[in-house]
């Protein structure tokens, strides 16, 4: 068994800030210990390099836009990459093309349950599916209330 080393917290720190402008192997030669031990470090820390943040809203509207378009079409359109897509999906509880589901010919397919499910219990997929309805109608809401503030103007107007 080999020596345990323990590193500092700003020797841990000042690892992780190098990695942000330089690469793995850079980082490995600059402190003079091995990839595996940046990559330890790195990911005790939590950062991801090029992973930003992409709201809610986005994804469900990626998802939801791939259910009548291509991957490759909605990839462009969104400007992600397509392992992204099939991974919002999944974790947002749409089901992806890939594994056999046609939005178009589901209607058509036999409802065959395994076992039956219980009313207090939501799924990945009914919990996705509820928050993409209500996006769409806070987007629907902030349309009425846009209308209903131009008639309200304009009654101003006319009583004016």
């Amino acid at each position: 068994m080999g020596r345990k080393v323990v590193y500092s917290n700003e020797f841990k720190q000042s690892v992780v800030e190098f990695y942000k402008s330089h690469t793995m192997e850079d980082t490995a030669k600059e402190f003079s210990i091995p990839r595996s031990t940046v990559a330890y470090l790195i990911k005790l820390s939590g950062y991801k390099k090029g992973c930003a943040k992409v709201p809610m809203d986005l994804k469900h509207e990626a998802c939801q836009y791939y259910d009548n378009h291509t991957a490759h079409e909605t990839a462009a359109k969104f400007g992600i990459s397509l392992p992204s897509l099939f991974v919002w999906r999944r974790e947002l509880g749409y089901r992806n093309k890939s594994r056999g589901y046609n939005l178009y010919t589901e209607q058509l397919q036999p409802t065959v349950t395994k076992r039956e499910r219980r009313n207090f219990v939501m799924t990945k997929a009914e919990n996705g599916q509820l928050q993409g309805e209500l996006m769409e109608i806070k987007l629907q809401y902030a349309v009425l209330e846009r209308e209903f503030k131009q008639l309200k103007e304009a009654i101003m107007e006319a009583i004016q």
